[in-house]
């Protein structure tokens, strides 16, 4: 075989393994097969939140997990790891967000919740301003919906109980906690530095997020809308999503190959240079997007 030949298909094979990792179908719902299973593991790809008159459970989603043992996530959904991941969000040492601040900004950020958000002074002073800048940012677009607000991951933690599904964590809260620890605060600050000095344009880029989920079920723009409001931090990224998710790999692997699991994962494990549907496809899954609609 002749030289260009050899380099013909080196090339195919490398560019079918890389649009298989980089460019997965629009959907937010996947089902793994093939590899030796017995029956189909599913993968659900989640935000944070979401706008609760906009979202229900699809009923292909709340099928599947009437067909799966396991209900799976990044930490294990208990109040005792609530509890310490939301002591974890807040400033170390007992500081707050003055910190970080000018005051013009730290002035803005302050009028912006108390006026735009009605947020008691009380609160303002002994919850927000003691959390972490990037905390700060995410909990500024959840008072954006005010009552109207659901959480996804939530949703299904409820309907897997009702299910009396086993509830495993892919990581521990020491873990999970680490992991955000080494987000650097110099691009936490950054990204609420945006925020509060582009607070309409941060709020719109939640809805346009919102959209491409609901509606589109985009995974690529939820993605790039998600890391925008880390300021894109390729060193937060590298440690809280590509190194987990390289780690949790064989976990997965483990667990689809003893019972049917339900995954429930944020949206950037999903897509991206490293994405666990290109991860399972390359470990000889075939992962294929179900079509739901909220």
């Amino acid at each position: 075989m002749s030289k260009f030949c050899w380099i013909s298909i080196f090339f195919i094979v490398c560019a079918s393994r890389l649009l298989g990792q980089m460019t997965p179908s629009n959907s937010v719902f996947w089902e793994i097969s093939g590899n030796g299973l017995e029956q189909s593991s599913y993968l659900f790809g989640t935000v944070n939140f979401l706008p609760a008159d906009k979202f229900s459970i699809p009923k292909e989603v709340e099928e599947a997990l009437k067909r799966c043992k396991v209900f799976a996530t990044k930490i294990p959904l208990d109040n005792q790891t609530r509890k310490k991941f939301n002591e974890a969000i807040k400033i170390p040492n007992n500081g707050w967000i003055n910190d970080y601040l000018t005051d013009d900004e730290l002035n803005h950020l302050r009028l912006l919740l108390l006026l735009d958000f009605e947020v008691k002074e009380n609160d303002y002073y002994d919850y927000y301003s003691r959390l972490q800048p990037i905390i700060l940012v995410t909990a500024t677009a959840a008072l954006h919906l005010g009552d109207n607000i659901i959480y996804p991951e939530k949703a299904l933690e409820q309907v897997a109980q009702k299910g009396k599904l086993d509830f495993v964590g892919l990581s521990t809260v020491r873990e999970e906690i680490e992991a955000f620890q080494k987000f650097p605060v110099e691009d936490q600050v950054e990204a609420l530095k945006y925020t509060v000095n582009n607070f309409y344009q941060h709020l719109a880029e939640y809805d346009n997020m919102a959209k491409a989920y609901l509606q589109e079920q985009d995974l690529e723009t939820v993605k790039n809308e998600t890391f925008k409001a880390t300021n894109e931090s390729r060193a937060f990224k590298k440690v809280y999503y590509d190194a987990r998710l390289t780690g949790w790999l064989p976990k997965i692997e483990n667990m689809i190959s003893k019972e049917a699991t339900f995954l429930a994962l944020g949206v950037p494990f999903l897509v991206g240079e490293i994405n666990l549907i290109g991860l399972l496809r390359d470990s000889g899954y075939t992962v294929k997007p179900v079509t739901v609609s909220f």
